[in-house]
């Protein structure tokens, strides 16, 4: 018995092979849904809007960035990197930022997610996305992804509940390149964040450590 069967094309050139791998210890079965009728997709071609892969950094670790005021910091441990299966491919991005920033004054605290590519992407490499639009007197919008939290002199501020919320992101993507996400924060005064604890690591049953996480999930074009 042959290992392929080859199937015609209705009309004009062209066919199709099914092929038995060239060796295997055991029988395979392929079976078919019974739908009347349908389409058998493959894996280089996804249907449109179908996730074709998920990828997610879970950190529980703390760590603390800081202190130099009007600066934006790398929260390192909190970055994404996805190999693109498909070249129209979009991703839908979402996490969460835990912390605790320190108080010494009354100042804004903003996050901004990051995209990062490598060699042959269209799209420059480190650039801030979903960013809006400011006004004369407003934060530039490539400081900030609208995500933020706030400290006065006397309280600490906290984050904990910063969630990014799901985001659709279209760059130009490249076969074979990586992409990578990241979260940087901005701290408008000179003050120390600390991602995943409080500012004092109280023991108690109201010292919080929550984690945070990136998710990155590449959708078929």
């Amino acid at each position: 018995m042959t290992g392929k069967i080859k199937l015609n094309a209705t009309s004009g050139g062209g066919s199709v092979s099914f092929q038995a791998p060239s060796s295997t210890g055991d029988d395979r079965v392929i079976t078919l849904p019974t739908t009347a009728d349908g389409t058998v997709l493959t894996t280089t071609n996804p249907k449109a809007g179908n996730i074709i892969q998920v990828v997610n950094t879970n950190v529980t670790a703390s760590s603390s960035y800081g202190t130099t005021a009007n600066t934006h910091y790398s929260l390192t441990p909190l970055n994404t990197t996805i190999v693109p299966v498909g070249t129209n491919s979009k991703f839908i991005i979402s996490g969460q930022v835990s912390g605790e920033a320190s108080a010494n004054s009354n100042a804004n605290i903003f996050l901004r997610l990051i995209r990062n590519t490598t060699a042959g992407f269209a799209d420059a490499s480190n650039i801030a996305i979903a960013v809006g639009n400011n006004g004369s007197n407003n934060t530039a919008p490539e400081n900030t992804s609208a995500f933020h939290g706030y400290s006065s002199a006397n309280n600490d501020s906290t984050i904990s509940t910063s969630y990014i919320s799901p985001y659709v992101d279209s760059p130009s993507v490249a076969a074979g390149g990586n992409l990578q996400y990241k979260i940087q924060i901005y701290l408008q005064e000179s003050k120390t964040f600390y991602m995943n604890r409080t500012v004092t690591q109280y023991n108690t049953t109201y010292g919080d450590y929550l984690p945070s996480w990136l998710t990155v999930m590449e959708v078929a074009g």
